[in-house]
């Protein structure tokens, strides 16, 4: 009886127990790949960042897509006659690149400049998987914009322990318009190994800690200024796993001193039908906030709606960023937020997502 016990004792505490993992240049995906990502800003509320060492078990199992995107990645040779030569895939070419992404639309000097058809291209080697620069559509005109210093995201082989570093750098020449350049320091640090689960499933991972600063400056030649300003801190915590071709998580924070905000998650995932039930269709709830305006103390969200259940509570500046998520439980229809006592005063947005639909408020702190 005591070998029986012993037994399942054993593997129950081996259900999720996995050896140290290594990742190397054949764990990411090569052009041609198509992955599905489920994408959401609200952790579960029994997760924490700070989890992290030997054989750590991080559970986000409870993860609900907002929405879903398919991350394309192609050859260099795909992304046009400009890019192919420029970034060729040549041994003497400083700026050779064997892989391309789509990249998101941008303005440069407060949205003057318009930077659309954007490609970033990197480099997948045995020592490193780094990105060499973008393209992009800039007035018009087809722009190779080269990194000056290479932004390594990971060196290889990675393990767990391994701390690193790198600086990269751009600078874009607009004739007639300007110039834009900026600056960026990262620091990487592979600060545990273990199982992750995710509603894609579960894994043996490690995590690698990416922590993101820098700065950027923009002159404007028809005004005959310009002005440098920095970068918000960011971090990236990426849950790599063998074959995994992306990080099967990542979650993206602002930093602010001791302070965290998610402003992204992103998971491999299966495809899902968001069109069916609470979460992934939410239809709008009839809400108001209390005290509004309030110089303090608690504020009440009351739902006509929703009388039991859990809530997650968005608030937004008035630029649209993203800086507190909030879980709470409604009772009788109302939620209690001490957590508001501590914003500067200011517009803000406050968005509510409940079991029944989600709900968008004004409030104003004095």
């Amino acid at each position: 009886m005591k070998k029986i016990i012993t037994l399942v004792l054993f593997l129950t505490s081996s259900v999720y127990s996995f050896s140290q993992i290594s990742i190397g240049t054949g764990d990411f995906a090569a052009g041609g790949d198509t992955i599905r990502v489920s994408l959401t800003n609200f952790a579960p509320a029994n997760t924490s960042l700070s989890t992290n060492g030997v054989n750590a078990l991080w559970d986000y199992s409870g993860l609900v897509p907002t929405s879903q995107d398919v991350d394309s990645f192609l050859s260099v040779t795909s992304t046009g006659a400009i890019y192919s030569i420029y970034f060729a895939n040549f041994p003497f070419n400083t700026n050779r690149a064997n892989i391309a992404a789509r990249g998101v639309d941008l303005s440069a000097a407060g949205g003057m400049v318009p930077i659309t058809d954007v490609y970033n291209f990197y480099y997948n080697s045995t020592s490193s998987y780094k990105q060499i620069g973008f393209g992009a559509n800039i007035s018009g005109v087809s722009t190779p914009v080269p990194y000056g210093n290479k932004d390594i995201i990971y060196n290889f082989p990675c393990n767990y322990g391994d701390v690193d570093s790198s600086d990269s750098d751009y600078s874009i020449n607009i004739p007639s318009q300007g110039y834009a350049e900026g600056q960026q320091h990262r620091v990487n640090h592979v600060d545990g190994w273990g199982t992750v689960i995710t509603p894609f499933g579960t894994f043996n991972a490690l995590r690698v800690v990416s922590e993101l600063t820098g700065s950027d400056s923009v002159f404007i030649s028809n005004f005959g200024f310009g002005f440098s300003f920095p970068r918000t801190k960011t971090r990236e915590y990426k849950w790599l796993t063998t074959n995994g071709e992306i990080p099967v998580l990542q979650i993206n924070v602002n930093v602010n001193g001791q302070n965290e905000t998610v402003t992204s998650i992103r998971y491999r995932d299966i495809y899902r039908d968001l069109t069916v039930g609470l979460a992934n269709n939410p239809q709008p709830i009839d809400a108001r906030i209390f005290p509004n305006p309030s110089s303090g103390g608690t504020v009440t969200i009351e739902l006509s709606n929703l009388k039991n259940g859990q809530c997650e509570i968005g608030v937004y500046a008035i630029n649209g960023t993203l800086l507190k998520n909030i879980t709470k439980n409604s009772v009788e229809g109302r939620i209690a937020l001490d957590e508001l006592n501590e914003m500067a005063s200011g517009y803000y947005t406050i968005n509510v997502r409940g079991e029944l639909g989600t709900a968008s408020l004004n409030w104003l702190k004095k």
